[in-house]
């Protein structure tokens, strides 16, 4: 796990001397020291005539995992022709490395990374197919003077690019860009149509996300080329299944105990993020066992975040159960309100987006605590939910159509007419699930939008959480068009998998997950991932995004995933990420196994009233937020609505509710998002909008 920058000028570029060249390298690098405290390493290719020849420069700060002592970065082929940078994890590296030294191949250092140089002496572009794990890296062959570029399928790992008077510029994260000298403008046609929370834009002009299972090459013509490598795909919604239940629920099994086992490679100690769910207990107990198979009396050190002022809300009791269960140290984080507000600016900082809840601000204090305990590696239960059927909001898809891939398995299934009302009923009642969208939900509007994905209503409920229209000024609304979010997400959908969904060959369920993966996920493993993590040098592992896994998950009936049931009282039950429960079971407590999922959160307390008087007294968060939103700070950023935002600001400190979810009162989701612009300026030193 490291950051790595980079920059390539073609001719004719911009002419900068060496030290300038040097200087601003070390600067890129000098922004992601977070992200690798251990070391660091540069590259500047050599040159004749600065603004006639070709330039590449590349950089990386290391945080050291594999191969401790050897694995300085960049590397080199031992001709000293291409040279790589690379951030993340590739497994298998017991298996690839002696195929390549059976073919040539020279490695110089014991680092999964050096995989990435010989694989591309023997495979090429196509190097991408064989790499399995977490992974963004930047090569340069010098040769042919092309960059080449790339982000693993899911996007665990992030990697920013754009194009600044004829420079390509790459980074792990997008301050690193400013040491390049770029400044940063707002982007206000993404931030309307919800770029950064949906699809490869940001919240700044002309910076962008290498798109998961991407890869970026650049000639040394200066074209630019974004191609994928790798999608998702699903069984035939008409298919016969001739697999047995038990068959499915042990190929589950068997796959995720190998994805487990290798991400408990490291050369340093690793640790497991424990909640009360299903997801990191699978995980902790898998982890634990196969720790005990080489050594009987390993011990597995989990870290879990409890907040014990919010009672059934909270996880921390059930995460220590699990962990005594599997005989692990559980190390338990109690952050206060003012605990999670006081690391909100570094939040917003760090995830270089529009935050508007706590949630990441809970991990980002997690991670914190898992290094102050000597851990630099953390397994986490991360995609589960986006692959196995998690979320409440998937329900109301799997039931728009029957499952008769199920029908062979003896599954009780509803009948149409059962599922028809079933869905009428979900969509005429609030969300059973609301900690995390600022806008209000609909199943009524956008329906060109979700015809184009069979009329699931996942993106819609996606939507939900870009930035309102009631926080913009009067002019952006007026000057900017812009197609609305759902509009935004379904277009950004591979056109082959929307001509699936819309035919109908994939399961409504599976769509909704393939809309999840493409949408949702990458930005929650940006916020509750990567982001938290790095900033406090911690890499997280992620079993539940194994390639191997999630292909064989792409398989398994819907109603296997979330399975139907009807009780004694004629009521159709559904239980979420069913077949992942059973293959889990051996792992976990009855408890864990029985427990409905409740959506992560990172609750705050009731306000509380002064002296036991009438008036309330002001929580952190709302001292926070009357601190930090002001005329002067709004009226800066040039593209919000200060009249609106100050009302908006009164009538939440005046009346602040405390939703019985464990959820933030929308008002106050609205505000964060305001405070995170506001940071997001200041730290990005971003001019004001100007129209």
């Amino acid at each position: 796990m490291c950051g790595i920058t980079a920059s390539y000028t073609v001719p004719p570029g911009e002419v900068i001397d060496r030290a300038t060249l040097e200087a601003q390298l070390v600067s890129s690098i000098a922004f992601l020291t977070h992200r690798g405290p251990d070391s660091s390493g540069t590259y500047i290719s050599k040159d004749g005539r600065l603004g006639k020849d070709h330039i590449i420069r590349l950089g990386h700060a290391r945080l050291s995992i594999i191969d401790v002592e050897g694995g300085q970065q960049p590397l080199h082929d031992i001709e000293g022709h291409v040279h790589a940078i690379v951030n993340g994890e590739i497994y298998d590296y017991d298996r690839l490395r002696p195929e390549l030294e059976s073919k040539g191949c020279i490695f110089q250092t014991h680092s999964d990374s050096e995989l990435i140089i010989n694989l591309y002496k023997i495979h090429g572009f196509n190097l991408v197919h064989h790499l399995r794990g977490e992974f963004a890296f930047v090569l340069f062959d010098s040769q042919r003077k092309v960059v080449f570029a790339a982000r693993d399928r899911f996007g665990i790992k992030p990697l920013y690019y754009t194009v600044m008077n004829g420079r390509l510029l790459l980074s792990s994260e997008m301050k690193g860009l400013m040491g390049f000298d770029w400044q940063a403008e707002w982007d206000v046609h993404s931030i309307r149509e919800g770029g950064d929370f949906n699809d490869n834009r940001t919240v700044f002009k002309g910076v962008f996300k290498i798109p998961p299972a991407h890869y970026l090459t650049f000639s040394q013509t200066g074209q630019l080329k974004i191609q994928p490598y790798w999608d998702q795909s699903y069984s035939d919604s008409q298919i016969v299944e001739t697999r047995t239940v038990d068959e499915m629920i042990s190929g589950v099994r068997d796959r995720l105990v190998d994805a487990v086992r290798a991400r408990l490679r490291s050369d340093v100690p690793l640790a497991v993020a424990l909640s009360g769910g299903i997801d990191s207990s699978g995980v902790a107990g898998i982890a634990a066992a196969l720790l005990k198979e080489k050594n009987p009396a390993a011990k597995l050190k989990t870290f879990t975040l409890s907040f014990p002022d919010r009672g059934d809300m909270d996880e921390g009791p059930i995460a220590e159960r699990q962990a005594a269960n599997i005989g692990a140290d559980c190390y338990v984080i109690r952050p206060t309100e003012a605990d999670l507000v006081g690391t909100f600016e570094d939040t917003v900082y760090h995830s270089e987006m529009a935050v508007h809840t706590l949630h990441s601000a809970g991990k980002f204090l997690l991670s914190e605590h898992v290094r102050k305990q000597g851990y630099k590696v953390l397994l986490t239960g991360e995609g589960a939910d986006e692959v196995h059927g998690g979320y409440a909001y998937l329900l109301v898809d799997y039931l728009r159509s029957p499952d008769p891939a199920s029908v062979s398995l003896g599954v009780p299934l509803p009948s149409p007419p059962e599922l028809e009302a079933i869905v009428k009923t979900i969509e005429g009642s609030p969300p059973e699930q609301d900690h995390i969208p600022v806008s209000q939900m609909s199943y009524s509007d956008s329906q060109l939008a979700r015809s184009m994905v069979g009329g699931i209503s996942t993106p819609r409920v996606w939507a939900t959480t870009t930035t309102p229209e009631s926080l913009f000024e009067a002019r952006v609304l007026q000057t900017i068009d812009v197609v609305e979010p759902t509009m935004a997400i379904a277009e950004g959908i591979r056109p082959d998998a929307r001509a699936h969904m819309e035919s109908g060959k994939w399961h409504p369920l599976n769509s909704a997950l393939y809309t999840a993966a493409q949408a949702m996920l990458p930005l929650l493993l940006r916020q509750l991932g990567d982001c938290a993590e790095m900033r406090s040098s911690v890499e997280g592992r992620q079993p539940y995004l194994d390639q191997k896994l999630v292909e064989y998950m792409n398989t398994v009936p819907p109603s296997l995933k979330i399975k139907p049931s009807k009780g004694q009282n004629g009521q159709w039950m559904f239980t979420e990420k069913w077949i992942l429960r059973q293959a889990v079971k051996p792992f976990v407590t009855e408890e864990v196994f029985l427990r409905k999922k409740d959506q992560y959160n990172a609750p705050i307390t009731p306000p509380h009233r002064k002296d036991g008087g009438s008036e309330l007294e002001y929580t952190p968060l709302q001292g926070f937020l009357q601190k930090r939103i002001t005329q002067e700070k709004v009226e800066l950023l040039g593209f919000l609505d200060w009249t609106g935002i100050s009302q908006l600001l009164n009538d939440y400190l005046r009346s602040p509710e405390n939703p019985q979810d464990g959820g933030l009162d929308r008002r106050a989701r609205h505000l964060l998002m305001v405070a995170a612009y506001i940071i997001l300026q200041e730290k990005f030193r971003v001019p004001k909008f100007v129209f």
